[in-house]
């Protein structure tokens, strides 16, 4: 997890705790995605890596910040729709969880 935050985010995060773990079939197996609510640290976009940052022909990846105390997170087309429907449910509980108030 830490390593991805890294690499997606250029961040760093602490308290992080897995809570959701979705899969799915496809052609080649089953794959499996774990989720984790954690408490950002620090953010530099500037530090990411990876391929899809260095191909100007593939877009841009900005980050989008939700809160998830208001209604905005409804409007977000977040996938899987599991997961969506997960924090829905629970946001109150994974802001606890990362030390912060609902």
């Amino acid at each position: 997890m830490h390593r991805e935050v890294a690499e997606e985010l250029g961040a760093k995060a602490t308290a992080a705790t897995r809570v959701f773990l979705f899969s799915e079939v496809r052609e080649r197996g089953i794959a499996v995605a774990h989720f984790f609510v954690a408490r950002l640290v620090s953010l530099d976009v500037s530090t990411r890596t990876g391929p899809e940052f260095a191909d100007p022909a593939r877009g841009t990846y900005d980050p989008d910040r939700v809160d998830l105390r208001g209604a905005a997170l409804e409007s977000v087309d977040l996938r899987p729709l599991a997961l969506k429907a997960f924090i829905l449910a629970n946001r109150e509980a994974l802001l606890a969880e990362a030390g912060l108030v609902f």
